[in-house]
């Protein structure tokens, strides 16, 4: 299997300091062949050093991918993936208590989403925390596979709205969890197969409140990703046309082309 991928992000023209943060990792085991992590998270806006609980959450998943990962890769497969998911549930109480006592030291609260994807041969694990997503793309279009864990995808929920985008944007920015909140939060976790090439897109909310998914297929589509430098640069292109749109919060997009 052959992997390409690029993080592409602009801290956009209100905003001085990116709270954004990204993480691709690519390995090759014995016994699963190629390994790929990739994962965004978005420092909370409204709370002081959002940057430094985004950039602490990715650096610890990057040392779980480096320190963890390696440990389990000679299990059974389906043993793998209980360990994984246990695992990361595990990493994120880590991740949630390391912020809190950073906080607290301070006399600040601060958080940041988290979502990320572990793929191995043609299946993957997801987990999700806040409002940023993942999309793959399938069949022409993207398919979504995090939900948002937001006071606007609740309304949705509930039959008050129709969709998030008829939200008022004060409402829409509300999470229902962070990492580096009181309590330690719930992920959303989701397994599933991948049956053919596909591009993986995560990305923060400052890139999917102004990108359709059509758009993001014609960008990203696995034949648009020919190479690295192919897919930075429509992730530019897509960063140009959120800005272009007048985004007012921090924009990052991460891809990671499969080809099976």
């Amino acid at each position: 299997m052959n992997v390409k991928a690029c993080i592409c992000t602009d801290a956009g023209d209100h905003r001085k300091i990116n709270q954004d943060a990204a993480l691709v990792k690519v390995a090759n085991s014995r016994s699963f062949g190629r390994i790929a992590l990739i994962a965004v998270c978005d420092g909370m806006g409204g709370l002081p050093k959002g940057e430094v609980a985004s950039c602490k959450a990715i650096r610890a998943l990057e040392t779980w991918f480096h320190e963890e990962l390696v440990l389990m890769v000679n299990m059974s497969l389906e043993r793998f993936w209980e360990t994984a998911e246990t695992s990361w549930n595990r990493l994120i109480a880590k991740i949630n208590g390391d912020i809190r006592r950073y906080g607290r030291h301070r006399g600040i609260s601060l958080g940041t989403t988290l979502t990320a994807l572990l793929q191995v041969g043609n299946r993957y694990m997801f987990m999700n925390i806040g409002d940023s997503r993942i999309y793959y793309t399938k069949d022409g279009d993207v398919v979504q596979l995090t939900r948002d864990q937001s006071l606007a995808q609740r309304m949705v929920d509930m039959g008050h709205a129709t969709d998030v985008d008829d939200i008022d944007e004060d409402k829409r920015s509300v999470l229902l969890q962070c990492v580096g909140s009181h309590t330690p939060p719930t992920p959303q976790v989701g397994k599933g197969f991948f049956d053919k090439n596909t591009t993986v897109i995560a990305c923060t909310d400052g890139l999917w409140r102004k990108i359709t998914g059509q758009e993001l297929y014609t960008r990203l589509c696995p034949q648009m990703c020919l190479t690295d430098e192919d897919m930075m640069h429509q992730c530019r292109k897509l960063i140009d046309t959120v800005q272009e749109r007048d985004e007012k919060d921090n924009i990052l997009v991460a891809a990671m082309c499969l080809e099976f």
